[in-house]
């Protein structure tokens, strides 16, 4: 039997350091966030940092390539 583990696509190798960022969020959503971190156990940061991954994927092809940045 086979276990396929799923894994958040990043753009680089896993970074030796996080870089700190300051994200604001309108109460509803940080409250939001703060009880899915709270009823699954799993940091408020882990999931930001997921989001964002996703968000680079998904707008990966809006991003000028080598060949058109001058």
């Amino acid at each position: 039997m086979s276990l396929h583990i799923a894994t958040v696509p990043t753009l680089e190798a896993p970074p030796t350091r996080l870089e700190p960022v300051l994200v604001r969020l309108p109460p509803k959503l940080a409250d939001q966030l703060r009880e899915l971190a709270r009823t699954t156990r799993i940091r408020q940061s882990d999931y930001l940092r997921e989001a964002v991954a996703d968000l680079i994927v998904k707008y990966r092809s809006l991003q000028p390539s080598a060949e058109q940045v001058p």
